[in-house]
């Protein structure tokens, strides 16, 4: 895989440059060009161009052709003067392209490995064997109220028995 700079798209601002920790994207004629004897492959500068002028290649394009073509005719155009052409806003510096290449770089490197990080807990915790031990999720609920109320009543039966024993005693 090789970086590659469209030359049309590139505005010269410079972002890319800085965002390369091997310096292999240097400014030819206020263009980037990407050496790729020092490229890593980092993506760096993908990630922090703000025009979009660098893609990540599998293989190179080679902008020359394989036969040359005919000479196109060449005749006059006229353009009308009230039409304008829409203007392009400067790069932006400072904290906009660095937001972005982190927002990117969360993106593409951090979330997937949390996302792995949590299906392989979540598998883990499946696979556990559950204990043998007797828990109340087995008995059915309403089984729990009448053996509470059971226990309840026994134990008014024997304080009545108590009371009544005790006023048989003081007679």
């Amino acid at each position: 895989m090789i970086m590659q700079v469209n030359q049309e798209l590139c505005s010269g601002c410079g972002v890319c440059v800085e965002a390369c920790s091997v310096e292999a994207v240097h400014l030819v004629d206020h263009r980037a060009v990407i050496d790729n004897e020092l490229c890593t492959v980092c993506k760096a500068c993908l990630y922090t161009c703000p025009n979009g002028a660098i893609t990540a290649l599998t293989e190179p394009v080679y902008t020359t052709p394989a036969m040359a073509l005919p000479a196109p005719e060449s005749r006059i155009i006229r353009v009308p003067t009230q039409s304008k052409l829409p203007q392009t806003t400067a790069p932006a510096h400072g904290l906009i392209p660095l937001a972005g290449a982190a927002l990117a770089f969360i993106g593409g490197e951090v979330v997937p490995r949390l996302l792995d990080l949590l299906t392989t807990t979540l598998e883990r915790r499946l696979a556990r064997p559950v204990k043998d031990a007797v828990s109340t999720s087995s008995i059915p609920i309403g089984s729990l109220t009448a053996q509470r109320r059971g226990k309840q009543r026994q134990a008014r039966y024997r304080r009545r028995q108590m009371s009544i024993r005790n006023l048989k005693e003081r007679r």
